[in-house]
């Protein structure tokens, strides 16, 4: 109907409970002493060996679901989540996201990498990849948007924001680093919704790759103020990368936070996706300012 794929996995809803962590219990069967491990997720929503089927989005279809689920197991503590992480930590942790998003982007058939943490009720620190055979619609919508702008103005649409918030006189800027800032956008959807962007343009993280610990330290700033503000953290932390297929000059990547805090949606935001927002961006960003 909107042109939009749905990942039917009713597996999902017969997950086993376990008492142990299962994260924990593969460090206690490796072999070998590791910092950051990549595995496969136990429970796929996607299978790489259905093999590569044309999607055809101009009527209704079905196909099996092809793709990749990784998990990136960001620590072997049980406890290290990365506002307590070192800077060796950190830089191992970027890294792998990076060396994640090479291997699976020459992948035959995917059109997008999507790296996030779910930080949530599994307290072991990790994020998953998704490698998907096609173009989720918020990406599509700001590729949309970033192409407009570029073929008008031929200017960036992430650069144009970056510039807008770096000279605004009410400010919404939390921190500055060399190459990245972070801020509350005032377009923000949610309550301490923050966005990092880098100054340069880029595309995905191989062209930051000497940056990396920089990018990552200022992830670690933005989680570390949010654990000064809320009692328990639960947010998605989600990489905005460049599809891996065709040519995007005007893809900006950038990192967003979004903290979960309101536990439903209204009917506006279910019935039609409008989304209402009832925190002002300035005082949001002040409040993570001051927490220092």
């Amino acid at each position: 109907m909107l042109g939009e794929w749905i990942i039917v996995t009713p597996k999902h809803q017969i997950r086993g409970a376990s008492a142990q962590c299962p994260f924990c219990l593969r460090n206690k069967e490796a072999s070998d002493k590791w910092h950051v491990l990549t595995v496969q997720d136990e429970f796929p929503t996607l299978d790489p060996k259905v093999g590569v089927i044309p999607l055809v989005e101009n009527y209704v279809i079905e196909a099996p679901a092809f793709g990749f689920c990784k998990v990136i197991i960001l620590s072997s503590k049980h406890d290290e989540h990365i506002e307590v992480m070192s800077d060796n930590q950190i830089e191992n942790v970027f890294r792998e996201y990076l060396r994640v998003f090479q291997e699976l982007d020459k992948e035959k058939g995917i059109e997008y990498i999507y790296e996030f943490e779910n930080r949530r009720k599994l307290n072991h620190p990790h994020a998953q990849v998704y490698a998907l055979p096609f173009l989720p619609p918020r990406i599509k919508q700001e590729l949309v948007q970033s192409r407009k702008m570029w073929e008008e103005e031929q200017q960036c649409l992430v650069c144009q924001i970056l510039k807008n918030e770096l000279k605004t006189l009410t400010s919404r800027i939390i921190s500055e680093t060399d190459h990245f800032v972070s801020f509350v956008p005032h377009f923000a959807r949610e309550q301490y919704e923050v966005h990092i962007y880098p100054r340069e343009h880029v595309g995905s993280l191989v062209e930051i790759e000497d940056k990396l610990l920089e990018l990552g330290k200022l992830v670690q700033d933005v989680v570390q103020r949010y654990s000064k503000v809320f009692d328990e953290l639960e947010y998605v932390m989600a990489f905005h990368t460049r599809p891996s297929t065709g040519k995007h000059p005007y893809w900006h990547f950038h990192i967003e936070f979004h903290t979960l805090r309101k536990k439903y949606f209204e009917g506006l935001e279910t019935g039609i996706a409008t989304f209402v927002n009832d925190s002002c961006a300035e005082n949001i960003a002040k409040e993570l300012r001051e927490v220092d």
